[in-house]
């Protein structure tokens, strides 16, 4: 038991002893000539909501300003990921259901058609996109089972707008 304890009590000097190192008062930064002394006041207390300090050198970028990404945009003939979220049969309505969303795309105007396959059979559900913050949402999409015969279906997602296009991966879904 008792050489367990020294280790533990070393490992926590040692932190300790870290932590105290990172620390340093204003007083240690101006003995060693890295800042100007305050006077009386905490700067912090005195600069505008916004300033963080005098920079270094008044040339450099005001730290405050921020960057912005242009809009991302995709050229018609590119072909856009979708991306199915959720997908199954789901008893309390007796449908199928299915929600998914455009990568990278970020729009208005667009569709979403879910189409499910079964031999020569199909049945499909189309819903207008809605622009997330960072992907368009193909919102849920749903097929009553009485348009749908027992069995397994191949399902797949379609998002179309005036210039994007994409089709998800095919999904199977089992319909009881």
């Amino acid at each position: 038991m008792r050489q367990g304890r020294r280790p533990a009590a070393l490992g926590a000097v040692a932190l300790i002893m870290t932590a105290l190192v990172g620390c340093t008062s204003a007083s240690d930064d101006v003995a060693a000539g890295t800042s100007a002394p305050r006077s009386g006041t905490d700067a912090a207390a005195t600069t505008a909501p916004g300033t963080y300090g005098v920079p270094v050198d008044p040339a450099l970028p005001d730290p405050t300003d921020v960057a912005t990404d242009a809009p991302v945009t995709t050229p018609p003939s590119d072909a856009v990921r979708v991306v199915v979220t959720y997908s199954g049969w789901t008893d309390t309505s007796a449908a199928v259901e299915f929600g998914a969303y455009v990568a990278g795309v970020v729009e208005a105007g667009g569709t979403c058609t879910l189409t499910l396959t079964a031999g020569s059979s199909s049945a499909s559900a189309t819903v207008e996109a809605q622009p997330d913050a960072s992907s368009t949402s193909c919102p849920m999409m749903s097929i009553a089972g009485t348009e749908l015969s027992s069995g397994t279906w191949q399902a797949a997602v379609e998002y179309e707008s005036s210039g994007t296009s994409g089709q998800s991966k095919p999904v199977s879904v089992t319909v009881p």
